[in-house]
C-alpha cells in the first residue's frame, strides 16, 4: 500500500504481498499508511480532504458529528470503491454496501430490486449465522440500497469473506427464483398512501410507476433472464462502494488478505470498464441532474397541476391519499440545510418529508382527506403550508428544530453500535464533491445551529409556497373512490390512472 506521509505521496510496492489481486490506494490527509498492498499501474487521483484549517477546530459534542479521521481510500481490482475509517480500540466491526439503482435507474424496476435484496439477504445471512454475534441490515437511500453488517472486529476476516462469497454467488438463477417467490409471498396488499408516495416519487422524476413500486403483475411476469440481468446490474462492484468502520487498520495483514480475496471473488461479469474514481460521482445518476420543473402551482387560477388519480380502494376511515411535493435545486450546503431546517418546522403539524441527496431534493406533504369534503381537506394544508412562510420563526425555535434533526441522527448511529458507515453515508449524500465528505456532517450542524430566521422566512417564501413561490407542484391520489373524485372535480382537474 502506498505511504501517506504527504497528499501526493506516489503509490509504491512494499514488502508484504496480498494474495490474488491488489488494491488501488489514494493519498490521505493526516494519516500515515504502509505496508500491505501492490498498487495498480494507474492509481486514483489524491483526495485532499477539506479540513478548514483556517477555521477553528470542530467539536463533536456540539456539533453532534463523530471524531473521525480521514478514511483510507482503495479503488479494489474488481472497480469497487472502499473507504475504511478507523477508530483506534473499537471493538466493533461495521461494513457497508452502497449499491446504486440511479445509474440503471431505466432498467431497474422495483420488483428487480426487490427479488435481488431477498436473494442476497438470504444467502449471505445463513453464512453470518454460522459467524454468530453478527446483525444484517438493508436500508433504502435516495438513488441506492445498502446492506449493513454489524459484528465484531475478532470475526472482520470472517464477515469480509461472507460478504464477498454472497455478492459472487447469490445472483444464480435457482436463488433468484426462490427469492422472487418470497417477494410474491410476502407482497400484502398495497396501502393506498405507498402507493401515492410512489406515484409522486414517480412523477417528479419522469419515470414509470413500477420503478418505484413493486407491482404484482410486473413481479409475476418477472423473467430468469430480466432477473439475472437486474442482479448484475444491481451488484455491479465497478458501481458500488463499500464502507468500513473498524478499530482495524486496513494494513494489517489478515484484513489486506480479506480485502483482496473480495476484490478477487466479486467482480463484473464484463470487465469493460472500471468505475468512477469518485464516490459522489459514482452514486449519482441522472437522479441528481437537475430538470426542468413542471410551471405548476396548487389550487390556482393560472397555470393549475392536475392530480393524477391511480385506482383503488380508500383507506382507513374511508379516507383518500394525496401526496403534494416538488422538486428542490440544493447545489451548495447552505440550501440544504434550510430546505431542511424549513421541512423539520412544518413536521412539527403536518407529515412532511425531505429526501435530500446532493443537488436535488424531493419534498413532499402527505393528506389524508376527508370523504365529506376532500376539498376542504387539501385547501386546509395548501393554507397552513403558506403560513409558515409569513412567519418569522423565533431563533430558539429554528434551534431547537436543529438540534432534534441533528441528535436524531446521531442517536440512530449509536443504536447500530456507534455505526460510523451510516454517517459517511449521509455525509456523502451532503457533500458535492469527494473532498467535502470529511467535514459535510460536522459543517451542516455548524451552519445549521447558526441560520438566521430572515434567511429561513425567505427559503419559506420561495420554495414552500405552493400559490405562489417558485413553480414546480404537483401532486396525485390513490383510495379516491367516485364519490370523492366527483367533489374533487368541481375544484381540481383529474387524470384517472388504472
Amino acid at each position: 500500500m502506498s505511504a501517506k506521509g504527504q497528499p501526493d505521496t506516489a503509490c509504491r510496492r512494499t514488502g508484504v504481498q496480498l494474495r490474488a489481486r491488489a488494491l488501488t490506494i489514494a493519498c490521505l490527509i493526516g494519516a500515515t499508511f504502509g505496508g500491505g498492498c501492490r498498487c495498480k499501474g494507474e492509481t486514483l487521483a489524491p483526495i485532499v480532504f477539506d479540513e478548514n484549517e483556517d477555521r477553528e477546530p470542530i467539536d463533536p459534542a456540539h456539533v453532534l458529528a463523530p471524531p473521525w479521521q480521514a478514511p483510507a481510500i482503495a479503488q479494489l481490482d474488481n472497480g469497487a470503491l472502499l473507504h475504511w475509517l478507523r477508530e483506534v480500540d473499537s471493538p466493533a466491526f461495521h461494513l457497508r454496501v452502497l449499491l446504486p439503482t440511479s445509474i440503471h435507474a431505466e432498467r431497474l424496476t422495483a420488483a428487480e430490486v426487490a427479488v435481488a435484496l431477498e436473494a442476497l439477504e438470504l444467502r449471505l445471512s445463513a453464512r453470518l449465522r454460522r459467524i454468530g454475534g453478527v446483525k444484517l441490515a438493508l436500508r433504502s437511500r435516495p438513488g441506492r440500497v445498502e446492506l449493513a453488517v454489524h459484528g465484531r472486529d475478532v470475526d472482520a476476516e470472517a464477515v469480509i469473506a461472507a460478504v464477498a462469497d454472497s455478492l459472487a454467488d447469490a445472483g444464480n438463477p435457482k436463488l433468484l427464483s426462490v427469492a422472487q417467490g418470497k417477494v410474491l409471498a410476502a407482497r400484502a396488499e398495497v396501502e393506498p398512501a405507498t402507493v401515492a408516495a410512489a406515484a409522486l416519487i414517480a412523477t417528479l422524476t419522469n419515470r414509470p410507476l413500477e420503478h418505484e413500486l413493486i407491482i404484482k403483475d410486473g413481479l409475476i411476469d418477472l423473467s430468469k433472464g430480466r432477473e439475472e440481468r437486474s442482479w448484475s446490474l444491481l451488484t455491479d462492484p465497478r458501481d458500488a462502494t463499500i464502507i468500513v468502520h473498524s478499530g482495524l487498520s486496513l494494513e494489517d495483514e489478515g484484513i489486506a488478505q480479506s480485502v483482496a480475496y473480495l476484490s478477487e471473488r466479486w467482480h463484473a461479469r464484463l470487465a469493460l470498464r472500471s468505475g468512477e474514481p469518485s464516490v459522489t460521482a459514482r452514486l449519482r445518476g441522472q437522479d441528481h441532474v437537475p430538470r426542468k420543473p413542471a410551471q405548476t402551482w396548487l389550487m390556482t387560477e393560472s397555470s393549475p397541476a392536475a392530480m393524477s388519480v391511480y385506482a383503488g380502494e380508500p383507506g382507513r376511515g374511508g379516507r383518500g391519499e394525496v401526496m403534494l411535493g416538488r422538486l428542490i435545486p440544493t447545489p451548495t450546503a447552505k440550501q440544504r440545510i434550510l430546505i431542511r431546517l424549513c421541512q423539520r418546522l412544518m413536521q412539527e403539524e403536518l407529515d412532511a418529508r425531505l429526501i435530500d441527496a446532493g443537488p436535488i431534493s424531493v419534498f413532499a406533504v402527505r393528506v389524508r382527506i376527508s370523504p365529506d369534503d376532500p376539498v376542504r381537506s387539501l385547501t386546509r394544508i395548501i393554507e397552513r403550508i403558506q403560513a409558515f412562510g409569513g412567519e418569522l420563526h423565533p431563533r430558539d425555535r429554528v434551534e431547537q428544530a436543529a438540534r432534534l434533526w441533528l441528535g436524531a441522527r446521531v442517536v440512530a448511529a449509536s443504536l447500530q453500535g456507534e455505526d460510523w458507515t451510516a454517517l459517511w453515508s449521509e455525509s456523502i449524500d451532503l457533500a458535492s464533491e469527494d473532498r467535502e465528505i470529511f467535514t459535510a456532517l460536522a459543517r451542516e450542524a455548524e451552519e445549521m445551529l447558526a441560520v438566521e430566521p430572515e434567511d429561513l422566512r425567505e427559503a419559506f417564501a420561495q420554495w414552500f409556497d405552493p400559490r405562489g413561490g417558485e413553480p414546480g407542484w404537483v401532486w396525485v391520489g390513490a383510495g379516491i373512490d367516485e364519490a370523492m373524485a366527483t367533489k374533487l372535480e368541481g375544484r381540481i382537474e383529474l387524470l384517472r390512472v388504472e
